[in-house]
């Protein structure tokens, strides 16, 4: 349940991203071939964007399973280039604190930085809460906003069986305008809650995901709070 959740967690993420990502590729691609009248190169592009999505959500499940030692100082990839040392995580575009004694580090592939919940005790319900950042800085953006990328995941998450927009509003986050996306599903016989802050600075794009099943959530609400009210974006 927990790995599943929290694969479950980024690979939306990565869906979303990539979605956009392509649409304005696509649209750029043919702005170019209106002005080449080539239109030979048009099929193999859309072939390797279809098999560019299909590997990366593969590795997914696989880097949600190795925890990171909380104490390090650790880069989690070309993603994030952000550290955690002292219960704070830092990179380029954001700061925020996370207790290492209630929260472990996992590396995964596609996102900055992924943590889940290790002070669970004997209530193996709240091992489903998890936490995890992306960020894409302005330059690479290729045009992709906040209100694009919100647009984005709802359409995601509604493509998913058994998975519903409950909630869909702008807001504040961290002094910055923000999209709120909530959003409720079933994995096998459990209600998850999940919740998406979707935010932009100077252009860059930062996005908060965390969530966990339906009775862990309310358990956890303070502590999902603790991390969320400590995020400042630079």
């Amino acid at each position: 349940m927990k790995k599943l959740l929290a694969s479950l967690m980024a690979l939306s993420m990565v869906f979303a991203v990539t979605g956009c990502s392509e649409s304005n590729d696509s649209e750029n691609e043919s702005k170019a071939e209106a002005k080449t009248t080539t239109t030979t190169t048009a099929a193999p592009a859309a072939e390797s964007k279809a098999d560019t999505t299909t590997t990366t959500a593969a590795p997914e499940e696989s880097a949600a399973d190795t925890t990171t030692s909380a104490n390090d100082t650790t880069s989690t990839g070309d993603e994030a280039k952000g550290t955690y040392k002292d219960n704070v995580y830092t990179s380029d575009l954001y700061t925020f604190k996370i207790d290492s004694k209630k929260w472990a580090m996992q590396e995964s592939a596609g996102v900055d930085v992924m943590f889940t919940y290790a002070d669970a005790g004997d209530d193996a319900e709240l091992e489903s809460a998890s936490i995890n950042v992306i960020s894409m800085s302005n330059d690479l953006l290729n045009g992709l906003t906040a209100s694009d990328y919100a647009d984005q995941i709802k359409q995601t998450y509604n493509s998913m069986d058994g998975y519903t927009v409950t909630n869909d509003k702008e807001d504040k986050f961290a002094g910055k305008d923000a999209y709120i996306v909530d959003v409720t599903g079933e994995i096998g016989s459990q209600k998850v809650l999940l919740n998406q802050i979707i935010t932009s600075d100077n252009g860059n794009l930062v996005v908060i995901t965390y969530g966990a099943s339906e009775n862990a959530y309310s358990k956890l609400s303070d502590e999902f709070k603790t991390v969320l009210d400590s995020f400042e974006l630079k």
